[in-house]
């Protein structure tokens, strides 16, 4: 039976797709462990205040169509100060010594053709950018550490697995001594027997560093001290399923995120590019002013109220005869449509990783639930060869030898399956990644 993505989704999430909670007070599952992450890491925090500056830019944009007012106060001392002379008047001073000039100002942009829109266009598309950024991140460090919660549990399995593989062998260590005091074995059963079980706990040491090391990892995704204590809970389990890759493609092109990413760095560029057909367009303010000021005749010293109002209009030449701005304008075409043609072969380089990331998916989901099945087999047929071993040991017809290579086989078989099933689970979560699916 083939499932379309809706139904895999379903089918995974509400079937469990990987384990089951204890009732320890210590346990976190793996919905928990990325909870916390996403509300803990700083890589999260990074983005967001990435988001929030990005938001603040776009006001400053806002800022340029409002008007622009301020208060000047101005004081100038001049000498020597000139005057005129009236025989039967005195003299007369053309301006005054002290000048004092206090007023209040108003300045504003009342058309620019939407210049100072396309600004903020510009800048509202960035804030879009660092949205999805945001989810980008969030969808890596959810999958990180799903993978890195069931590596965890994957290596205490396998722990689990070598320590009863140990056990089994120092069992069989035990029956072989008392088999050298009734002369019945020799010791270089004995030794045989040893080194296998040195071999078992070396594995085991090996997991055990394993295990440390993806425990730390968890916890710095977490953020927390390494000296608090992670326990991860819950089960692998198998669900085999086929999957429709055309359908999985088509709901990867929805949902993966490096694809808003792209389409994100395209509208930038393209309002970029308005941003540029703006530049030398005209424009049209005016200002006015009031305040008080001395110097007027007949009484220089006297304050007198005064205003002043003006309308400018701006048309740069070099809009119109491009030699003037030195071709700035096309070259800044040239650059923006450029860059526009980057992000375009980019989100063609998306879409192609994106259609091979979910066949490679399927691909080794399918090679998985193959590599299962067959492992699966193998332990049932390593569990039957042990059992036929033990009674021909008992009976003298094989030799030690043979029952610690049954013994082995039993145990490298049960880790093969418990490999398989690992990267069958984790397999699940990577298609999931590769069809854009939030988990969190």
């Amino acid at each position: 039976m083939k499932f379309y993505f809706m139904h895999i989704f379903l089918f995974l999430f509400i079937t469990g797709i990987a384990f089951s909670q204890t009732n320890s007070s210590d346990s976190l599952s793996v919905d928990q462990a990325v909870h916390m992450v996403l509300e803990n890491n700083p890589a999260i925090q990074n983005a967001i205040h990435s988001i929030d500056a990005s938001k603040a830019r776009v006001e400053e944009s806002k800022s340029s169509l409002y008007p622009e007012a301020g208060i000047s106060l101005n004081y100038t001392r001049l000498g020597p100060v000139a005057s005129i002379s009236f025989p039967g008047f005195g003299n007369f001073d053309l301006f005054p010594a002290d000048n004092f000039d206090e007023h209040i100002g108003v300045s504003a942009t009342i058309f620019d053709f939407d210049k100072r829109q396309k600004n903020i266009d510009l800048a509202l598309t960035k804030v879009q950018s660092f949205n999805d950024r945001l989810e980008l991140v969030k969808q890596g460090l959810a999958y990180r550490t799903i993978q890195t919660f069931y590596t965890i549990l994957f290596l205490k399995r396998s722990i689990a697995v070598q320590d009863e593989a140990i056990n089994t062998l120092k069992e069989h260590l035990d029956i072989t001594k008392k088999k050298v005091e009734a002369g019945t074995a020799t010791n270089f059963d004995v030794l045989t027997t040893n080194v296998r079980v040195s071999s078992a706990e070396e594995e085991k040491i090996n997991l055990q560093n394993s295990l440390a090391n993806a425990e730390i990892t968890l916890k710095q995704l977490i953020g927390l001290p390494q000296h608090a204590k992670v326990e991860p809970s819950g089960d692998f389990t198998e669900a085999p399923a086929e999957y429709n890759i055309d359908s999985l493609v088509s709901a990867a092109m929805q949902n993966r995120f490096e694809i808003k990413a792209a389409n994100d760095e395209i509208a930038t560029e393209q309002a970029q590019d308005n941003v540029v057909s703006a530049i030398y367009n005209p424009t049209v303010s005016v200002a006015a002013a009031y305040g008080v000021k001395n110097g007027y005749v007949p009484d220089l010293t006297a304050w007198h109220g005064n205003y002043v109002a003006a309308v400018q209009v701006e048309v740069p030449l070099s809009g119109v005869i491009p030699y003037f701005g030195g071709y700035r304008e096309q070259s800044m075409h040239e650059e923006t449509s450029a860059n526009i043609k980057a992000a375009e072969s980019y989100k063609s380089d998306v879409i192609l990783q994106i259609r091979s990331d979910v066949q490679k998916g399927v691909a080794d989901l399918r090679s998985s639930i193959d590599r299962f099945n067959t492992t699966d087999a193998a332990v049932h047929q390593a569990e039957s060869a042990l059992d036929l071993a033990k009674i021909r040991y008992e009976a003298g017809t094989v030799t030690n030898l043979d029952l610690l290579d049954a013994e082995t086989s039993l145990a490298q078989a049960k880790l093969m399956r418990l490999e398989a099933l690992y990267k069958y689970v984790i397999g699940r979560y990577e298609l999931l990644q590769a069809v854009g699916e939030k988990v969190w």
